[in-house]
């Protein structure tokens, strides 16, 4: 296996292109023109031609995510592939008007196009792969969906099968009011690269466009809005070879071991230790150069060469270590391993909840405890599940723990632990939170993973139905998928709630919730041999950054605070992400802010604030946005306001309102 892997590494194509850069157009069957950055490899002779490779984003190639871009094209481009990356319409520096939502049609049938034309291209040489991260892997598996013919391959990194289930809006089926909400609704309002015009066509297709938020709320409950791009329910529509790349540290990791398990095309599947990054740079580590071993794959399947790559084991995944909590930790203990999955010799450990706290191996006399619901609790898990977490005491105040006795020898898991609890509660609306937790002799807790059920969604995802107070209710839980050591000494815990704020909004009845112990409630672990020896995988490489961008400090700090008000009714949870860059003569700074509160005895009143700016200045012009979007609710509502504005110069030159009251069935 490890001379496989040596073999590739040589094997891949070397930096050996020297590249172009150009600004240019692609005109869609409407007349529209989506704007396109190429890298181009030059050819050693006149008969050379290159795969393409396209990424395909709202993002703002030419301001927001041009740092980001550059030391990625300019790997793939010396290596010899023409990379292209387009502004989705109405979006950067693209025509057209913005799309009403994520990966929508016109935007899928628009990647259609792109793909058939990049084919086309001078000096291509007719294949093209997709690739991205977060929505640039999404929309990979949407498109590769549609079977465009000349799209041979593709990589997602940090991408969901599942819209309504796993994505921001809806975590576990609940409402997730998450700060990319704000983000992206802000950046839609832009005016267009490079010159930045606020002209009618602006308005038009822009400024005055209603905010996404608003379409999502709207659509609360699963079904084909969300169902249409979920891969997870059609994994036959994917014809060609994916390649996925996830982290234990980011929510869409169980789309990686799902389409590993139900794809039958080649896929190559990696989990790794960070959060929502690139695994050579993401924190936390330990970190390798994934772009070599992508090259590999292109290599493979868009240049016909055998790198070995595919000769691995078909997942790469790290194990982590046992390790006391910490939400700033850089560095993981564990050790990456080559295996298929499922695991081989995987063999489960079922404990079950018991009377007093416990958490017991054998059977025990059935009981019941009782949990008030605290609708501030579980600010310590993140804002969702996956974020690097501090001590979890703090959220298991507001939880029913059982705990295992200290333990005797090392238990090694990796999978998706599955929680079988029988559970009621006093009010129609209720959700439940499972979490496994590492104790350590020192009392300190650490998140190993966890998930939710919506009590709407018990029974159906596409039917949901509002809970008979005091009925019992089986639930059957998956938790996110994870890996985690758990040591010598250290127990293990079982924690049960029906908060997990900010994560999920709030339910907005007072109640009392009930979980049946002894009997038939059950936690399974997924239990695996420990790793071998470790894969040899190449070291992370420097970064190119682009020569006419660098970032400026930003003129206020990042923050993270949790508040309790004086009189200990009301928790809020504040976050601040301020940035600041310069690109050629242009100058941005962006302030954003966030906050979520609730009432303690009045869960129903649930807030988020927002609000984001971005300063452009720009030679002789300064142009500002300010966007600011409110969302408050009560026993039967969500009441929606969204301002934005836009200033020239320090002056006023359009300012619109949105506003509504959704209603909310089920949460």
């Amino acid at each position: 296996m490890l001379l496989a892997t040596a073999a590739a590494l040589v094997l891949a194509s070397p930096p050996l292109y020297p590249f172009t850069v150009s600004h240019e157009r692609l005109r869609m069957p409407d007349g529209v023109e989506l704007a396109v950055t190429f890298w181009r490899p030059v050819p050693r002779d006149s008969a050379e031609r290159f795969p393409v490779l396209l990424e395909y984003l709202p993002y703002r190639k030419d301001d927001s995510f041009y740092r980001r871009d550059y030391p990625l094209y300019e790997y793939f481009v010396r290596r010899g592939y023409i990379m292209a990356k387009v502004d989705i319409r109405g979006t950067g520096g693209s025509q057209g008007r913005l799309p009403p939502r994520e990966y929508s049609d016109v935007e899928l049938s628009d990647a259609d196009e792109i793909i058939a034309q990049l084919a086309r291209l001078p000096g291509a040489s007719g294949a093209v792969g997709m690739w991205g991260i977060s929505w640039g892997g999404f929309n990979a598996l949407q498109v590769a969906m549609r079977r465009p013919p000349a799209l041979k391959a593709i990589l997602a990194l940090h991408a969901s099968d599942d819209l309504f289930h796993d994505d921001v809006h809806y975590i576990d089926g609940v409402l997730h009011v998450d700060p990319y909400a704000l983000e992206i609704d802000h950046e839609n309002g832009l005016p267009a690269t490079p010159d930045y015009p606020l002209d009618s066509a602006y308005f038009a297709d822009r400024f005055d466009a209603e905010p996404w938020i608003f379409t999502y709320l709207r659509h609360d409950r699963d079904g084909d809005f969300w169902r249409r791009g979920s891969l997870r329910f059609a994994p036959e529509r994917i014809t060609i070879p994916v390649y996925l790349i996830g982290g234990l540290h980011d929510g869409y990791r169980d789309t990686v071991l799902r389409l590993l398990e139900s794809l039958k095309v080649p896929v190559k599947a990696e989990i790794g230790p960070w959060e929502h990054d690139w695994p050579d740079n993401g924190i936390p580590g330990p970190n390798y150069e994934w772009r070599a071993r992508a090259v590999q794959w292109w290599d493979h399947w868009l240049k016909g060469r055998d790198t070995g790559l595919l000769r691995e084991p078909r997942l790469l995944l790290f194990q982590r270590a046992g390790y006391l909590p910490s939400d700033t930790i850089s560095l993981l203990p564990g050790r990456w391993r080559f295996t298929d999955w499922p695991i081989p010799g995987t063999r489960w450990l079922t404990l079950r909840p018991a009377g007093g706290g416990r958490l017991v191996a054998e059977r025990a006399p059935q009981g019941t405890d009782s949990l008030r619901y605290v609708p501030d609790a579980g600010w310590a898990a993140g804002d969702w599940w996956g974020d690097p977490t501090g001590d979890m005491r703090a959220d298991d105040a507001g939880s029913l723990v059982y705990d295992g006795p200290p333990l005797r020898k090392a238990l090694v898991l990796a999978g998706f632990p599955r929680a079988e609890l029988t559970v009621s509660a006093s009010a129609p609306l209720a959700n439940w939170t499972v979490r496994l937790e590492d104790v350590a002799p020192t009392g300190e807790v650490s998140l190993v993973t966890g998930a939710a059920i919506n009590g709407t969604q018990i029974r159906s995802r596409l039917s949901p139905r509002r809970l008979v107070p005091g009925r019992r209710e089986r639930i059957t839980l998956d938790l996110h998928f994870t890996t985690w050591t758990f040591r010598p000494g250290h127990r293990v815990r079982l924690a049960v709630s029906n908060a997990q704020f900010p994560m999920l909004w709030p339910t907005p009845f007072a109640m009392t919730t009930t979980l049946d112990t002894g009997g038939d409630a059950a936690l399974r672990l997924p239990l695996v041999p420990a790793p071998g020896p470790a894969p040899d995988l190449p070291v992370p490489e420097p970064r190119v950054t682009a020569p006419d961008a660098r970032s400026i400090g930003p003129e206020e700090g990042a923050a993270h605070r949790v508040l309790t008000d004086l009189r200990g009714d009301s928790t809020t949870v504040e976050l601040r992400e301020p940035d600041g860059y310069e690109i050629g003569d242009r100058q941005v700074r962006i302030a954003e802010s966030e906050r979520w509160t609730v009432r303690r005895d009045r869960p129903a009143e649930a807030r988020f604030l927002g609000q984001e700016t971005h300063r452009i200045q720009l030679p002789g012009r300064l142009l500002e946005l300010e966007t600011r979007m409110d969302i408050r609710s009560d026993e039967r509502f969500l009441h929606v306001r969204f301002d934005r504005k836009v200033l020239e110069n320090g002056s006023v030159v359009r300012q619109r309102v949105w506003e509504d009251s959704v209603a909310r069935s089920w949460h």
